[in-house]
């Protein structure tokens, strides 16, 4: 296109002397040039923005929204087209349907919590009062309500509940025992495992009245040498005992033989030689320990270490490093491989290389891991993993034990029925790994040894089903952040013989933020997780320990750093009760309580001190306290049950129960089969007779 009368094209600037001449000729050219549309701009188009040009603030908070026209810093792959009408209404009054029920809710959560603040708690008076001349660290409930085993800062005293008054017990200077395992051989006898403030284990037997030293199981003469026990177990029935120990920076696990038949003969013999025990209710100066018969010592069965760290192979062939492996069918821990110490060297000198740049950053140096920290051990009775013999499964005495080390992947099993090697202190390999995705931090096996539950580092919980199928029943997730503190089964319907239709396990999980949950898993198709208990801000209305009822499903202990024990109802999420102490009394060190649960009577063991100023504190540091007895057996039977309506479950839960209640009544089913049986062969051989006595 050209300008009228000239033959530059338009857009065409020609020369500087012509730009020059045509500036001298005034607004005139310039209107008539304008008129006639023949002259455009030959400056470059400036877009320039409403208002003035000012950088935008640095907080995206503070940025327009991208409604608005001047947003030029708008995302085009997150751009959404506006609905074309009359979708673009109907979203509306659905934003609006959506806002109004969520306020709708928050405002019956408001009322509901209200209600049950309004809701007054029953309160549980003590039933009875055992007092304590010595400052008492642990106690341990008897089975059947029938002792009190006692650990204080001088020994170890036992009480009998009938009467009140102690019994018998044993008494060191300067001697304060911090913990108390015990385990009933049978009627009246009991194993009792003690653990002092020195970390010395101790093992006792106690029957018919008279307790009696066994052995101390770590105690050196050379200070040197010393180790310190963490944890002391006995199993159920007293056939064995797993003793962790820790000393010169290393930590293993002793597991011993205890010969209990042995001494029960043997004590019965020597019975008549026994001196008498001090008269209950008196207080001698000192509680000697009565003379003590020969008895035979616990044999150490093995000593378990961790792993060792993976490092260079000497092996010189895969089949030399299969060789060393007794069983090719059980997972190793990484140890026999043939990848060389020149190699590990290498890939970590090519690793470094590469991100040299990101490595040179300062990082904070992270504490050295506590190999004992995490570190648990369970005794365990016949179960599928093991491979055990049905004839068996129903046994009660263990076979096996399993333990996790701090900061290991693998959970380690080992048979207990090996033949004793003559070094127990040899490497034992573990008859059983299992490789877990992340560090084991905590670990727990229901009552009946049943269910096994691993807390991962990862914030994730694995349930397994140990005894019947030995397969996993739920891996579970935990909100992020939440990490899992400790864990405790409740008590279910797993101690029958038989297998039950649908392995169903419910596990309390108790984070490091004082937050609980509710985890139930059922082989995968039923798994919930209820919220229990908020994380407050408060640290007075924390939970500082987690106690289940094993003989109440539903029912929990929840001891508060405010002083206060609640029984809670997991199944309606709200408490039953509270344990009242007398007004002259408080409860004992709230953040970290002293208790027992005799779980046969339903009974209750709290400790509690005396109210007193901070000075006479300070002063009757070692004075005595106080044990009071709560009775829950009368106050859980007035507790009505919560009515489940089965038109309300769903239909996977209403085939479990069909199920449950078919097996039930199988027994009665094969009587009447049989019978039945019995009945249609008597018919059918009175029509035989019949029928010969017509040909």
């Amino acid at each position: 296109m050209c300008v009228p009368g000239s033959s530059w094209p338009l857009g065409y600037h020609g020369d500087q002397q012509q730009a020059r001449d045509e500036h001298k000729h005034g607004d005139e050219n310039k209107s008539f040039l304008c008129m006639t549309g023949a002259v455009t701009d030959y400056r470059m188009p400036i877009y320039i923005r409403k208002g003035p040009l000012e950088i935008p603030p640095g907080s995206e908070k503070d940025w327009a929204s991208e409604e608005h026209e001047d947003y030029f810093l708008r995302d085009p792959d997150q751009a959404r087209d506006s609905l074309p009408q009359p979708y673009r209404m109907i979203a509306r009054v659905v934003e609006l349907l959506i806002d109004q029920a969520i306020e709708v809710i928050k405002t019956r959560e408001q009322k509901r919590e209200e209600e049950k603040l309004k809701k007054k708690t029953d309160i549980l008076q003590a039933t009875a009062e055992i007092q304590v001349p010595r400052r008492v660290n642990c106690v341990a409930a008897g089975a059947h309500g029938t002792f009190l085993f006692v650990g204080f800062s001088d020994g170890l005293r036992i009480y009998s509940l009938s009467a009140g008054d102690w019994i018998c017990g044993w008494e060191a200077d300067k001697l304060e025992v911090c913990s108390l395992s015990i385990c009933q051989v049978k009627n009246h006898t009991y194993l009792i495992g003690t653990v002092d403030d020195m970390g010395i284990a101790r093992l006792f037997f106690f029957s018919e009245e008279n307790l009696h030293f066994v052995k101390a199981i770590n105690e050196t003469e050379d200070i040197s040498k010393r180790t310190v026990c963490i944890t002391f177990q006995l199993s159920h029935g007293g056939d064995y005992a797993g003793i962790l120990l820790e000393g010169s920076g290393e930590c293993w696990l002793e597991v011993y033989k205890l010969p209990k038949d042995s001494w029960l003969k043997e004590l019965d013999h020597a019975l008549t030689t026994i001196p008498s025990t001090p008269l209950a209710g008196t207080e001698p100066a000192g509680i000697p320990l009565t003379s003590e018969p020969k008895i035979t010592q616990p044999v150490l069965l093995m000593k378990i270490r961790p792993p060792k760290p993976t490092t260079g192979s000497t092996f010189k062939s895969v089949q030399e490093a299969v060789q060393k492996n007794d069983d090719s069918s059980v997972f190793g821990t990484g140890q026999n491989h043939i990848i060389s110490s020149h190699q590990w060297e290498q890939q970590e000198a090519i690793f470094l290389g590469m991100y040299e740049k990101y490595l040179s950053i300062e990082k904070p140096k992270t504490p050295e891991r506590n190999t004992s920290r995490h570190t648990m051990f369970h005794i365990l009775h016949p179960n599928k993993i093991l491979h055990t013999d049905p004839d068996t499964m129903q046994s009660a005495v263990p076979n096996a034990i399993c333990v996790h080390w701090g900061g290991c992947h693998n959970f380690f099993i080992y048979h207990l029925t090996k033949p004793v090697k003559d070094k127990a202190d040899a490497d034992v390999k573990a008859d059983i790994v299992w490789p877990c995705a992340a560090p084991i931090n905590f670990s727990v096996v229901s009552s009946c040894t049943s269910y096994l539950a691993l807390a991962l580092e990862n914030e994730t919980l694995a349930v397994w089903d140990i005894k019947y199928s030995g397969f996993p029943l739920a891996v579970v997730a935990l909100p992020e952040g939440r990490n899992i503190g400790s864990l405790h089964f409740l008590g279910h319907d797993a101690l029958s013989n038989e297998s039950p239709a649908t392995p169903r396990a419910q596990i309390l999980v108790w984070c490091t933020d004082k937050s609980l949950y509710l985890v139930t898993a059922a082989g995968g198709r039923e798994l919930n997780m209820v919220l229990l208990k908020e994380s407050t801000g408060s640290s007075d209305d924390q939970i500082s320990a987690v106690t289940p009822i094993h003989s109440l499903p539903n029912m929990v202990l929840l001891h508060y750093r405010r002083g206060t024990v609640e029984l809670f109802d997991v199944a309606r999420c709200e408490p039953v009760c509270q344990c009242g102490l007398p007004s002259t009394h408080m409860l004992a060190f709230p953040w970290q309580p002293v208790y027992a649960l005799d779980t046969d009577n339903l009974c209750l063991f709290l400790k509690a001190n005396e109210k007193v100023t901070p000075e006479e504190a300070l002063s009757a540091e070692n004075d005595g306290c106080s044990i009071f007895v709560f009775s829950l057996n009368t106050l859980v039977k007035t507790q009505k049950p919560a009515s489940v309506s089965s038109q309300n479950l769903p239909w996977e839960q209403k085939c479990r129960l069909l199920v449950q209640s078919r097996l039930q009544t199988l027994p009665e089913r094969r009587k009447q089969i049989a019978e039945s049986w019995s009945l249609l062969r008597k018919q059918a051989s009175d029509l035989m007779r019949r029928d010969t006595l017509n040909r």
